[in-house]
């Protein structure tokens, strides 16, 4: 423990200094390193790429419009894929004739066999139990050499298990899938090789923060207004709505904090 002089005193002689270091920029990187990735395995124009938990066809509809992939999505929830259907009807004719969205899931893939060349999967992988199910079947239909390039939130030990109690349920997320030492025994389980692991902490809520968007402040505020007002917004709308709702707040302000830390995997057949 240290005394009130060391605290007040000598540590705090250059704060006005560490205060303008930590105003600095460390250039955070942003969403956008997905697609940079994908782009790095050079796949050729016409290569199929798998979309798993394809939400409402926005990356789908961006990897055939960025890279002329041929993108076949799956996703399990009605509303989405209504959604889906709607999105790619927008998008370009061109874009739109390679996309296609079916209802579906991540462990049991309708793919044949080695017909794959990148498996896309962002943020979906949380809410799944069955990890080893899925990268069996990741490997099954990837080509050999194909790739998945796989976003996924951990939780870290600065994440206490009261916390963790109270973060996952309500946003369906299996807790043992938000384990890194899980995850990766998962993938090898799989028969699939992690050729790149990048732990992004808070870099992208920063960068985020940097442009202006501010999306992780404005969670921070509406925890403190939820939390403080639980009776008046669970009358409203209700208990499950009001849990959600602190949990997708809490998602990203846990993220700035250390108490989750999201994860690019690039793997490997």
């Amino acid at each position: 423990m240290r005394t009130v002089a060391e605290v007040y005193g000598s540590d705090f002689a250059e704060a006005e200094e560490f205060d303008e270091a930590l105003g600095r920029s460390h250039d955070p990187c942003g969403p956008e390193m997905l697609f940079d990735l994908v782009a790095e395995l050079g796949l050729p124009p016409g290569s199929m790429a798998l979309d798993v938990g394809a939400r409402q066809a926005h990356y789908s509809i961006e990897l055939a419009r960025r890279f002329a992939f041929t993108v076949h999505g799956v996703e399990p929830v009605r509303c989405h894929l209504d959604d889906a259907a709607v999105a790619i009807a927008a998008a370009e004719p061109d874009v739109a004739s390679r996309v296609r969205i079916d209802e579906g899931v991540a462990e049991q893939l309708a793919e044949p066999d080695d017909s794959v060349d990148l498996i896309w999967c962002r943020d979906v992988l949380v809410h799944v139990l069955d990890l080893e199910a899925v990268f069996r079947e990741f490997r099954r239909v990837l080509r050999p050499g194909g790739h998945a390039v796989i976003f996924q939130m951990m939780a870290t030990d600065w994440l206490t298990p009261a916390e963790a109690d109270r973060l996952w349920p309500p946003v369906g997320v299996h807790a043992s899938s938000a384990d890194p030492a899980r995850f990766d025994a998962a993938i090898a389980a799989g028969g699939l090789v992690i050729d790149r692991c990048i732990e992004l902490q808070g870099s992208w809520r920063e960068r985020s923060e940097e442009d202006g968007q501010g999306r992780t402040s404005e969670q921070l505020l509406w925890s403190s207004r939820l939390l403080r007002n639980r009776t008046m917004y669970e009358e409203r709308f209700g208990r499950a709505a009001y849990e959600a709702t602190l949990s997708n707040c809490l998602w990203g302000v846990y993220q700035m904090i250390g108490k989750l830390n999201p994860r690019v995997y690039v793997l490997s057949r």
